[in-house]
């Protein structure tokens, strides 16, 4: 704006606003203002941040490169020069921030250091939305300890970082502060470690979708009461065993039958799939949990259309 006669006629918005039209939250969009002078919004009388439309786009511009795996404050400088992303095809590429991050978490496991990851963590969700770290270091992350599984310790170092994580995500499901029309009951029917499920709640908010989370063991008796008591979500995430019993598979299509909604699977190997779908539920894939997320939303918007 280079004038009061333009700025009387510029539209404003509010930060609620302009998180759900970029994805980066309140606290990512205040965090990368007072730390790299990202945006430097209007306030009003009261002091709230007011946004312009150059402000969104502007934004829209470093989640597009921090995508890319920019870290932030080259992602700003390149946007403030009006530079493109560097051809990988020439020179020796620096890192991305996400692999430095990796590098954090793999040391920190590696020497089972709970302070060190909770460095890296609080480092990594103050300045990237939880989602976008989910999906390019939390996620990767977890599926490369899997991969070390057989190596000395790796057990114990999955169980080490999958309980940390599950502490300091949890907690985030139970965030109302952008109430949500509609809701997904997520539920853990093992006894198994959720933190996938957990993963694809997360993933399922970033839609603007509200979770209700029942952690720990659920039965698929007490989901059917439940949903006849309180019927207010359209469909359910389910996790069940890696390789279930026939007794299982029946248990499951027994919630599908009687509360009458789509069920979702998380959990079970790729072999069990097919018995899954026989029995009328929605299998999805562990090892691509954005994808899971996005199936949930495409089922509950092709209901809702």
């Amino acid at each position: 704006m280079t004038g009061s006669s333009s700025e009387s006629t510029a539209a404003y918005y509010p930060i609620r606003v302009v998180a759900s039209e970029t994805g980066i939250n309140a606290i990512t969009l205040r965090a990368w203002e007072r730390r790299y002078g990202l945006i430097e919004p209007k306030r009003t009388a009261k002091g709230h941040r007011l946004y312009t439309e150059q402000d969104i786009k502007l934004i829209k511009q470093i989640v597009s490169l921090l995508n890319r795996g920019i870290p932030i404050s080259q992602a700003q400088a390149m946007v403030a020069n009006g530079e493109t992303l560097p051809d990988s095809g020439t020179g020796v590429s620096k890192p991305s921030q996400w692999q430095v991050y990796r590098e954090q978490l793999a040391n920190a496991c590696q020497q089972f250091d709970e302070r060190a990851l909770a460095k890296t963590f609080d480092e990594v969700c103050q300045f990237f939305p939880v989602e976008m770290a989910l999906r390019f270091l939390f996620i990767p992350f977890a599926q490369q300890l899997r991969e070390q599984s057989t190596h000395s310790l790796g057990p114990a170092r999955i169980s080490l970082y999958e309980s940390f994580l599950y502490s300091r995500l949890a907690w985030r499901l139970s965030d109302n502060s952008q109430p949500a029309d509609t809701r997904v009951l997520i539920a853990n029917c093992t006894r198994d470690s959720e933190i996938d499920l957990l993963f694809v709640a997360l993933l399922v908010r970033q839609f603007g979708l509200g979770i209700t989370h029942l952690s720990h063991l659920t039965t698929a008796e007490q989901i059917i009461q439940l949903i006849k008591e309180c019927k207010q979500w359209p469909v359910m995430v389910l996790q069940v065993e890696r390789m279930p019993d026939s007794n299982h598979v029946q248990q499951y299509r027994k919630v599908a039958i009687e509360t009458g909604m789509p069920v979702f699977v998380i959990g079970a190997a790729m072999d069990a799939h097919p018995r899954l779908k026989e029995a009328g539920l929605i299998p999805l894939m562990s090892d691509d949990l954005q994808n899971a997320a996005l199936t949930v939303r495409d089922i509950i918007e092709g209901m809702t259309a």
